[in-house]
This record gives structure tokens, sequence and C-alpha cells, in this order.
């Protein structure tokens, strides 16, 4: 098999494993979400645009994704969700704050054309803040052999990791440069 084709399959049961961790952190992030519109349903806010520089946003973004994979990791997956669930209610707080002072125009101008790669690249570092309970539950039905998949799984985690990497730049590039002026 050639080496193209072994990472094709490393990617895709990467894929297929993180799906359900992906989907917890989505599940979390869309109810705090909520909770965050409804906290900040009759508030108003006031928008003050600031241009910040790519380096500034990306190292927040990465920054706050990778506490979220760190203590995550550590803590397996209770750090995570603490990221997720305060990230999704800041997001949902600043969303309702803003439609009630302002309306739909800066939400879509503003927030949604960087929060759609960054909310994405944030979500697939938290997925993997869970992903010590997934390893635990694989080693604990001992339905694999450790040392031949721990390969499968660092490599498949090191291209999720860019992967999400790659999306928090592309949505700090659009913040600092699109978001700003549109």
């Amino acid at each position: 098999m050639q080496k193209k084709e072994k990472l094709r399959i490393v990617i895709i049961k990467t894929i297929k494993e993180i799906k359900p961790l992906f989907l917890i952190a989505l599940m979390f992030y869309g109810l705090s979400l909520s909770v965050g519109i409804l906290i900040g349903y009759n508030k108003d806010i006031k928008i003050n645009l600031t241009k910040l520089l790519f380096l500034d946003i990306f190292e927040n973004n990465i920054l706050t994704c990778s506490k979220a994979l760190l203590f995550g990791i550590i803590s397996f997956g209770i750090g995570t969700m603490f990221y997720v669930i305060y990230n999704g209610i800041t997001l949902g707080y600043i969303l309702a704050s803003v439609y009630n002072s302002y309306g739909w125009l800066p939400i879509i101008r503003y927030i949604l054309p960087h929060a759609i790669f960054e909310i994405t690249g944030f979500l697939l570092f938290s997925s993997l803040g869970y992903y010590p309970l997934k390893v635990v539950y694989v080693i604990s039905k001992n339905s694999m052999n450790q040392q031949r998949h721990s390969y499968i799984y660092l490599r498949g985690v090191l291209f999720l990791i860019f992967l999400a990497t790659v999306l928090v730049a592309c949505a700090a590039i659009i913040e600092s440069l699109v978001s700003y002026y549109a």
C-alpha cells in the first residue's frame, strides 16, 4: 500500500472515530449558545470596532483552542466541557445583545464571516480534548492491539490538530482583513 493511501485511510478512520466526540462538543456548544442568547435577550451592547492584526487574533484564538485541548486531556474532557460551555454562552450573549442593539446587519457583516471557521476549528480542538476518554474506553474493551493503533491515533490526531489550526488561521485572516471592512 502506498504512503498516500495509508495516510488517507488513517485520516478517514480518525474522522470516523472523532465524529461522536465532535457531536458531543457541538451539542454542549449549541446548548450553551442557547443559554447565552436567553441571558442576552433583553440586553443592549455597544459595538466598538477595533482593527486587530492577524497575529493578535490568531494568537488569542489558538491559545483558547489549545487550553480547551490541554485541559481536556488532563481532566479527561471536563476542562474541555467548561471551555465549550463558556465560549457558547459568551457568543450567544454577544449575538443576542448585538441583535437587540443593532439588528442582524452587524452579525452578518462582522461575526458570521469568520465565526464559521473559528467555531469549527474550536470544536475540532475540543473534540480532541475528549479523546483520552475514547482511548481509555477502547483500551478497557481491549478491542485492539494498543501498540499498532497508538501510531494510527497519533497520526490522526496530528492531522486533526493541523486541520483545526488551519481553520482557526483562516478565521483570523477573515476577521483581520474582511470582517473589519465589511
